[in-house]
């Protein structure tokens, strides 16, 4: 004799409910990516790289996701109810996700326990949609055929996911608010799904109505605070008063001002800092621009900012230079905010100046033409896609658009906390180009900064006299090129495009400044 407690009852689904869950079902996979896509990117923005924090998130979720899958099969009668509670509950803490991560890391030192615990819980809820789904459109389709009909909603719920969230979410809605709109969205399909199987949700009516009330009122909160709460945690994340901030499609960008001093970051890593910004730039063009042969057709890879274009216009023999930057949101900011354009001397609106916002790897596959100079002003390569501009494959591309007599350089991260990152950089320079140099110039916001200068060329003597600047001059330019004693050249693995070593070189270096942050304050903005 079977206890009536052990009955079950599997819930009565109708053509029209069926068209219903099979929607939902691509809703929820798609809301369900999002939310792995917002922690990971999040993540990397306040933490740095992208891969650890990609590969953590997703292999987080997919652990959580089994767990919750595997509580799924306890669940026996009410399935729609439970159902729409599930999405309740997702809604509600997806909502706040990203705000609650925000402000863990501006507040607290606990932010990947607040990680753990965030995809933990969206996961095991999400982990228990598709089993929940699949025995409640059992009794429509069949088992052989619900799986399949779930898997494949799923699976397209998810490619729209991975395109809307990079070109159309992030860009334009920021993280916190595109968590306060996939939270609404979970809502709406509960509210959605619930209303059509009203008849079968029996005593759950008023749980799922309180908890609908009280998740639509925490996601209307986050979604109207959003952006006083961006405010807030941006202020909270930079030593000085955030002017500009926006997420573009590639990156957080963001200006802060006090008194005089403008600052540019980009995902949280300062790009410079206007009191002492001329260091760093008049070293990167007028020390190579000085070894060049003729100076007349300049390419600046990076330096979207237009600090680099402001000083290579300062010879009157440019004739062109173009500027090939991945982000057209910077170039923009560059040319259109009023402090940042006096600052560099509305030098990407020059007649003289092209700028072409395309990925510079590909861009120099493609274009043939020669430059006396080429400036490299990239991040640096604390990630994959980065570290291949640094890699021997990028200097053979870079190479073969130096003109005769030509030269390039680029910056070369911190030569103290760095060290193997940068010989790293000059040993694979030295696989492509005859002669390859070291500077370093000591810039206040940073430290001790590195470049390489390359060329086929002998880089011993100036081909012209050095540009007098307000650090670089004839004087000084032969100190720039000398390498303190104590910073001797390093045995390190040339970076290859198949490896990429100088990502664990840089890592190694920065932890163990994080781990030392009383050693040099300033380096760790």
């Amino acid at each position: 004799m079977t206890d009536a407690s052990d009955t079950v009852v599997k819930p009565t689904v109708t053509q029209k409910q069926f068209v219903l869950l099979a929607g939902s079902i691509f809703i929820i996979a798609a809301c369900s990516l999002v939310y792995e896509l917002l922690i990971s990117s999040l993540s990397t923005y306040l933490l740095g790289s992208s891969v650890i924090h990609y590969s953590l998130t997703i292999g987080l979720f997919l652990f959580f996701m089994g767990v919750g899958a595997w509580f799924a099969q306890s669940i026996v009668n009410d399935l729609v109810a439970v159902f729409v509670s599930i999405e309740i509950a997702i809604g509600a803490v997806g909502g706040i996700s990203a705000m609650c991560l925000y402000a863990a890391y501006a507040w607290t030192s606990f932010y990947y326990p607040a990680m753990l615990i965030t995809i933990a819980v969206i996961g095991i809820l999400v982990g228990m949609e598709l089993p929940l789904l699949t025995r409640i459109l059992e009794s429509h389709s069949g088992l052989r055929r619900g799986i399949s009909q779930v898997m494949t909603f799923d699976y397209l719920g998810a490619l729209i996911a991975s395109l809307l969230f990079p070109f159309i979410l992030l860009p334009y809605l920021g993280h916190l608010l595109t968590a306060s709109a996939i939270g609404a969205i979970n809502l709406l399909v509960a509210f959605i799904v619930a209303w059509s199987f009203r008849g079968q949700l029996g005593c759950w009516k008023l749980p799922v109505a309180a908890g609908s009330a009280i998740a639509a009122a925490v996601l209307t909160m986050s979604a109207v605070w959003s952006n006083p709460a961006a405010e807030l945690f941006e202020n909270a994340l930079y030593e000085d008063p955030v002017i500009h901030a926006e997420q573009s499609r590639y990156q957080k960008i963001v200006l802060s001002k006090l008194g005089t001093d403008l600052r540019l970051y980009l995902d949280g890593n300062l790009q410079f800092s206007s009191i002492d910004e001329y260091r760093y730039h008049e070293v990167l063009v007028h020390l190579p621009a000085a070894f060049t042969m003729q100076l007349g057709r300049v390419l600046v890879i990076g330096g979207g900012d237009g600090l680099a274009v402001r000083e290579i216009l300062k010879y009157p023999t440019i004739e062109q230079v173009i500027v090939v930057d991945l982000d057209p949101a910077v170039t923009t900011l560059a040319r259109n905010h009023t402090q940042l354009k006096q600052l560099n001397k509305n030098s990407l609106d020059n007649a003289k100046v092209e700028v072409i916002n395309v990925d510079a790897w590909q861009w120099l596959v493609k274009q043939g033409d020669l430059f006396d100079l080429i400036v490299i002003d990239l991040p640096d390569p604390e990630s994959e896609d980065i570290a291949k501009l640094y890699s021997v494959a990028f200097y053979e591309r870079v190479s073969r658009r130096l003109a005769t007599g030509g030269v390039m350089i680029t910056q070369a991260t911190s030569p103290w906390f760095a060290r193997r990152a940068f010989w790293s950089i000059g040993t694979t320079m030295e696989v492509v180009f005859n002669d390859v140099k070291p500077a370093t110039a000591y810039v206040p916001s940073f430290g001790l900064w590195g470049f390489f200068v390359g060329a086929n060329h002998s880089l011993e003597t100036p081909q012209q006299a050095m540009f007098e600047g307000e650090f670089i001059t004839q004087n000084s330019w032969q100190g720039v090129m000398t390498l303190p004693v104590d910073l001797p050249r390093l045995d390190v693995n040339v970076n290859r495009s198949q490896s990429l070593p100088i990502i664990s070189y840089y890592r190694e270096g920065w932890e163990e400044l994080n781990r030392s942050p009383g050693l040099f304050p300033e380096a760790s903005d």
